[in-house]
């Protein structure tokens, strides 16, 4: 007789300020995509959030037909959740791997809702770097750091390789001034190789 093995899977992970307003979320389950259903996931785990007591560690808790482990910033929550039946102790490790994570590439490692929005992009690539699809892909956070510095590093070297162009952060320029430069770029490359 066969046992089967399923692979752990992760229905959200959230973060909201501690008014509830959500700061960045990546939902997987099919029963949280319209926004209704989300935001009430949300106010939910607010709520449990508030009546913890767990001051600086993870906490776990039961609710709706979901496993969600929790854990405090400054003036911030981090919610990672799963079916009722997941494991609790993987869910914590995914859950700690983003706080640690977010805690080594936020300003003075501080989990504020001030540091999140303002590195929105650090927030989201760490998401994007942590689960996919529901699907746990990296739960130590160093890698997860390396990642998304590597992500941050190639996005600054196109930056500064082409400048001017749209797509970096603050740029102006608009779609039509960069055809013009690219253009004015390539015909100072012909006429300098003599074609």
């Amino acid at each position: 007789m066969s046992t089967l093995c399923m692979e752990p899977s992760i229905s959200s992970v959230v973060i909201v300020d501690e008014r509830g307003q959500r700061i960045a979320a990546r939902y997987y389950s099919n029963g949280l995509q319209t926004l209704a259903a989300q935001q009430k996931l949300e106010a939910s785990l607010l709520n449990k959030a508030l009546k913890s007591a767990a001051d600086g560690e993870a906490d776990i808790v039961l609710f709706d037909g979901h496993v969600a482990v929790m854990r405090a910033g400054k003036d911030v929550h981090l919610f990672v959740t799963g079916d009722q039946d997941e494991n609790e102790i993987i869910l914590v490790e995914v859950l700690n791997a983003l706080y640690n994570a977010l805690s080594s590439l936020l300003p003075g490692g501080s989990l504020s809702s001030r540091n999140m929005m303002e590195k929105l992009d650090v927030v989201l690539l760490v998401l994007d770097e942590l689960v996919d699809g529901g699907v746990i892909l990296e739960i130590e956070s160093s890698a997860i750091v390396n990642r998304v510095g590597m992500k941050g590093a190639e996005g600054s070297a196109a930056a500064s390789a082409v400048p001017g162009m749209p797509g970096v952060a603050g740029s102006s320029t608009t779609p039509q001034q960069a055809l013009l430069s690219f253009k004015e770029q390539m015909t100072r490359a012909f006429k300098a190789t003599g074609n």
